[in-house]
């Protein structure tokens, strides 16, 4: 071998000695080339239709995620958008819709709710498309998996310590009647409810409230005639305040004795119950006095365009599921190049199953084969002006 090319080989093997150990003694993995101008991430949300109050703060806290990202320079340097596509309550649009994304897109938000769920997820099975549906239970999700991750813990695990929580804090309260409206997952949550009221000796009874429904004096008199202790609202936010607002006029005065799930925690509950809310009970997912810049941040710019409302208790759902899309891909070898998209999908499916450590807007928690390992409950009092006052903090894994 002559001298020249023994150069050659020596000049290559130092360059290569350099590219691999660098600074920090180990082999730096090699960066990996996007393909994309931005990443656009669909998101089916109920825009229109009986919950569009919910989907619109969702589609705002997904918008919100993107935003700083951006401001902070992308993805792998690249923006983020989020592209509504919007379902309604709608099976057979959420189908048209997912029917629309299921061919190009590397990873989709929903679908909500529930009904379009179930509609339009066989799709996104079929076609290896990771949707977060993060706004509804395990019990729905489960069912997609491993094409959808569950935003919390099984319904059996995570509601009947908050419910014995609410009890105990009123341990003279032996009988609850629930307002029920049977719709989506409400049924498995008053479930849970009863039997988290049960572990502490109190009896549950349910009284149906119609979807339909317009008066509710003869719902709360049919309550009343039961003789309970206390109530639990499982229907939608302005049907729980109009059930408050009538019980007041029945001569229901202890308002502690009122425990609002976690789904009523929406604009309407506020703008209709207004001060008949003050002392009653609500679970939620969130605590919006939390006092980290991050957190504070968010909650003035939630309340500066919603009227001066509090965060409601799933408005930073996608606001946290933006972020983990945004790690998936960071910590990845994915490009967004469309002849790698069925790889790539498999890529950011198994990362965001199985993230670590994610540090939510609210919390950290870790995610085991797409369930989060350590994720609680908050319950609060409502007061003046529909502020909520901290009482305790649920973790289901105690």
């Amino acid at each position: 071998m002559g001298k020249h090319t023994k150069s050659v080989l020596g000049l290559l093997l130092i360059t290569i000695l350099l590219l691999c150990f660098g600074d920090f003694g180990f082999c730096a993995p090699l960066a990996t080339e996007v393909a994309v101008d931005e990443w656009e991430i669909p998101f089916l949300n109920c825009l229109t239709g009986q919950i569009a109050s919910i989907g619109k703060y969702m589609a705002w806290s997904a918008r919100k995620a993107a935003s700083e990202i951006n401001a902070a320079g992308g993805i792998k340097g690249k923006p983020v958008k989020i592209v509504d596509y919007d379902t309604g309550v709608s099976p057979d649009k959420a189908i048209e819709q997912m029917a629309k994304i299921a061919n190009k897109s590397l990873i989709s938000l929903g679908p909500v709710p529930e009904a379009c769920i179930m509609a339009a997820m066989p799709i996104a099975v079929k076609h290896n498309l990771f949707s977060m549906t993060a706004s509804t239970t395990y019990e729905y999700s489960i069912q997609f998996f491993p094409w959808t991750l569950s935003w919390s813990p099984p319904t059996d695990k995570h509601l009947p310590p908050i419910a014995a929580a609410w009890a105990e804090e009123q341990p003279e309260m032996k009988k609850v009647v629930q307002f029920l409206e049977k719709w989506a997952c409400w049924p498995g949550m008053a479930d849970a409810h009863a039997e988290g009221l049960a572990s502490v000796g109190v009896e549950t009874l349910n009284i149906e409230v119609p979807t339909d429904v317009v008066t509710f004096g003869p719902l709360v008199v049919r309550a009343l005639s039961n003789k309970p202790d206390g109530f639990i609202l499982v229907c939608t936010s302005e049907k729980a305040a109009k059930i408050i607002i009538e019980l007041e006029k029945y001569g229901w005065n202890d308002k502690s004795k009122i425990l609002i799930f976690g789904s009523a925690d929406d604009m309407p509950l506020y703008t209709t119950g207004k001060e008949s809310l003050k002392g009653c009970y609500i679970y939620g997912y969130l605590d919006a006095a939390k006092e980290t810049p991050r957190w504070k941040e968010f909650r003035e710019a939630f309340r500066e365009d919603h009227g001066g409302l509090d965060p409601t208790s799933l408005s930073t759902v996608y606001y946290d599921c933006v972020y983990m899309i945004k790690r998936a891909i960071e910590e990845t070898a994915i490009t967004g190049d469309p002849e790698k998209l069925m790889e790539e999908r498999v890529m950011i499916r198994d990362h965001i199953r199985e993230m670590q450590n994610f540090d939510g807007i609210q919390m950290s928690w870790s995610m085991k084969d797409g369930v989060p390992s350590d994720k609680g409950s908050f319950l609060f009092i409502i007061g003046e002006g529909g502020e909520k006052k901290f009482i305790r903090y649920v973790d289901v894994w105690d």
